[in-house]
């Protein structure tokens, strides 16, 4: 007789709820950031386009701090449902404070787009 063949469990990819914070909140708006900043002279384009990479990266960190609340939901480990509401009170606290600093750096993004954007029609106008 041989011996039993082994067993092999498959282990499901664990996504860490901290790994998604850290990386939708602060090093994908970052990159997006660094990839789309205008390294010359700023011209209409490029204006816009760190304008709208701002408003991406918050986009996307407003998402992640949503899904990380879906997340917990989903997974719901704890059977006491006391801790439970507790995690997604705090994650929702957390959330809600992502959500409404990112729309404070959205706001600033397009104030600061504007104010780019009269830059470079007035340096236009001057060079004639």
């Amino acid at each position: 007789m041989s011996a039993p063949a082994a067993v092999r469990t498959r282990r499901g990819s664990h996504i860490s709820t901290f790994g998604i914070l850290i990386g939708g909140v602060l090093v994908i708006p970052f990159v997006l950031s660094a990839l789309f900043n205008s390294y010359g002279a700023l011209t209409y384009e490029s204006a816009i386009r760190m304008g709208f990479a701002t408003a991406a990266g918050q986009t996307i960190a407003i998402l992640s701090a949503i899904g990380v609340i879906a997340l917990a939901v989903a997974r719901r480990k704890t059977v006491d449902r006391a801790a439970f509401l507790i995690q997604v009170v705090v994650l929702t606290f957390i959330a809600l404070a992502i959500t409404v600093n990112a729309f404070g750096v959205m706001s600033s993004a397009g104030e600061l787009l504007l104010t780019r954007l009269d830059l470079v029609a007035e340096t236009a106008k001057l060079n004639g």
